[in-house]
């Protein structure tokens, strides 16, 4: 009798706390069904922000390109100067489908990928030891400021008469305009290492070589992927500005190119090419940096 009046006991709740769960999921149905309620409004409404926040860069683009459409269709702007954008969207799609545009497309992509990557090696491999060491930095960091004041166009004449209008004088003035803000940012992350994470490290016997592997590098990821971001857009203008200055082809030849015969559509595709790829390159760094926002120091 004991034990059948326990497993009762266990097995029915107390007539309290039933009424509670059933006015509770009561209240939980009605929230979730009765739409009018201010709950489920202020629910739906945080969905709804949540979304719209997803998709702001999508709308800015779209409005942007709509407004182009419709200005020059409207003759707001001078459809001469600036076509309207679905006509560069048919040109585009002309010179891609009769395969004039690819051989242009392949000569500024190599050349640009072989001259950043080339930027980042350089800008790391020298930002490090001018960030660890403050002997090194006090010793070039003024050269460092002159050099990266300097115009780079003024170079360009120098640079196509030293290498020639092929590939190897773009790659130059990409590697120019992309190593500086790589190798001033890795010295900046560093530099500015958090003193207590050393401080930890080396009260646990950690060695300099050590800290710099576990704390310093890893602490500076993140601000070579901003440096990286910022040596991006330099080093796509630089290149296409190098192509339309003394090159056989290239985007920015072809741009050049169409402009001299007042082809404006045609002198649109590749500036819109470079700013979608642009676009792209910069939202995956973006995501990268975002992955690796952990090891930035947090401020006291």
């Amino acid at each position: 009798m004991t034990g059948s009046a326990t497993a009762n006991t266990f097995a029915s709740p107390d007539p309290k706390e039933r009424a509670t769960a059933k006015q509770e999921q009561e209240a939980f149905d009605l929230v979730s069904v009765d739409e009018s309620n201010p709950l489920t409004t202020n629910r739906l409404w945080q969905r709804t922000r949540e979304l719209l926040s997803n998709w702001l860069g999508v709308i800015g683009v779209v409005a942007f390109f709509l407004g182009w459409e419709l200005s020059t269709r409207l003759e707001i702007i001078n459809p001469f100067y600036f076509p309207p954008f679905s006509k560069i969207i048919l040109k585009g799609y002309e010179l891609f489908a009769n395969g004039s545009i690819w051989e242009h497309m392949w000569f500024s992509l190599t050349n640009f990928s072989i001259g950043f990557v080339i930027s980042v090696v350089l800008g790391v491999v020298i930002g490090v030891p001018m960030g660890w060491y403050k002997a090194v930095h006090k010793t070039f960091d003024p050269l460092l400021s002159g050099i990266y004041a300097t115009p780079l166009i003024a170079l360009l004449p120098l640079i196509i008469m030293m290498f020639g209008l092929g590939s190897i004088s773009k790659i130059i003035m990409t590697i120019l305009a992309a190593v500086f803000p790589i190798l001033i940012n890795t010295m900046v992350g560093i530099a500015n290492t958090d003193n207590r994470l050393i401080t930890m490290a080396r009260a646990f016997g950690a060695y300099d070589s050590q800290i710099f592997m576990k704390v310093s590098l890893p602490g500076s990821l993140p601000y070579i992927v901003a440096g990286m971001r910022v040596a991006l857009g330099r080093a796509l203008v630089y290149i296409v500005v190098a192509e339309q200055y003394g090159a056989a082809t290239g985007l920015g030849y072809l741009s050049s190119v169409a402009a001299q015969r007042f082809q404006m559509a045609a002198m649109f595709v590749p500036i819109v090419i470079i700013a979608g790829m642009g676009a792209g390159l910069n939202e995956t760094l973006k995501a990268v940096e975002r992955r690796l926002d952990k090891w930035k120091p947090q401020k006291s």
